[in-house]
């Protein structure tokens, strides 16, 4: 409709305040202008749009059909204007504040504390309030405002930030390797010690694919399993056998080679779900120039392939 391109944001804004407050009288009050003033703004918007707008009553005015549509779009074009005008204002400013953040153990201690000391560095008036859970957190109830998780992203209530997916490496020692030998086929894995991860849904199942074939599950066996991840990488590490574990976990082992990947031309998982490694915030939030520093700062210390996958 040619007439939209008439319409000043002023006057959807006195507009959109009408309605809410039905009266014109008001409206001129608050805006310190003449009633006749703000009929005026609303007679002008419905010639350019050939349209009634408004009923007007001896005391209120009430929305037509076409007003309640057009007041709709207002709100959220209004309110999309404010964002910009804040956003704005905000990219001259020094990241400032506290960032409350939660993040799970391991990956924490592994991945988020080496980097806190620059980040506070670069950023001096930042604030960071680091709570460290594998359990469910609800942000709005426990009022985080940046979530580091790792899993499956199906919560369509948040906004998120995909680090990386996460990828899984099999491996064991390299004395375990020179006594028992090196598998060259997932098969072969029967044959081995296998120190499996028990949680609370049971031992988990290794799943093996080549050259994006199907996946092929493996139950296996062996002296120990357990629910704490750093517990079986370090029996891993002493011979005891080959765990399957994320890249971020046992990256800092492949490199110093206590441990060593075998069966690279596999892909390897413990569940056929892909998972990410992402950071959340409630997407009914704006994100704010301190929570988007320190997701920008982590994109850009993690890096595009992330240093524990190099």
């Amino acid at each position: 409709m040619q007439g939209l391109n008439e319409l000043s944001f002023k006057a959807l804004r006195l507009f959109v305040a009408v309605l809410d407050y039905g009266s014109f009288s008001e409206v001129a009050r608050r805006e310190g202008l003449a009633p006749s003033s703000i009929s005026r703004q609303i007679q002008l918007m419905e010639q350019a749009l050939s349209q009634q707008l408004l009923y007007r009553h001896t005391r209120a005015v009430s929305p037509t059909e076409a007003g309640r549509l057009l007041g709709h779009h207002a709100r959220v074009m209004l309110q999309q204007l404010e964002e910009a005008g804040q956003a704005l204002q905000e990219q001259e400013r020094e990241p400032s504040g506290l960032v409350r953040i939660n993040a799970p153990m391991v990956f924490g201690q592994r991945h988020l504390s080496p980097w806190l000391a620059q980040l506070c560095e670069r950023y001096p008036k930042l604030q960071l309030d680091i709570q460290q859970t594998d359990t469910f957190v609800d942000p709005l109830q426990e009022g985080a405002d940046l979530l580091f998780r790792i899993g499956v992203l199906n919560d369509s209530g948040m906004q998120a930030r995909i680090f990386a997916p996460q990828r899984y490496r099999i491996a064991a020692s390299p004395d375990y390797l020179a006594r028992r030998g090196t598998p060259r086929h997932p098969d072969e894995l029967v044959n081995h010690q296998c120190l499996a991860y028990k949680g609370a849904n049971g031992q988990q199942r290794w799943f093996f694919r080549r050259a994006q074939g199907d996946w092929t599950p493996y139950s296996v066996k062996g002296p120990i399993t357990g629910n704490h991840a750093d517990t079986l990488a370090r029996a891993a590490e002493q011979g005891l056998g080959f765990v399957v574990f994320p890249s971020w976990l046992i990256g800092e082992s492949l490199r110093a080679g206590t441990l060593r990947a075998v069966l690279t031309e596999y892909d390897v998982a413990t569940t056929l779900e892909p998972q990410q490694i992402a950071a959340l915030w409630p997407g009914s939030r704006r994100l704010s120039v301190k929570v988007r520093t320190v997701i920008d700062y982590f994109v850009e210390t993690f890096g595009t392939v992330p240093y524990w996958d190099r």
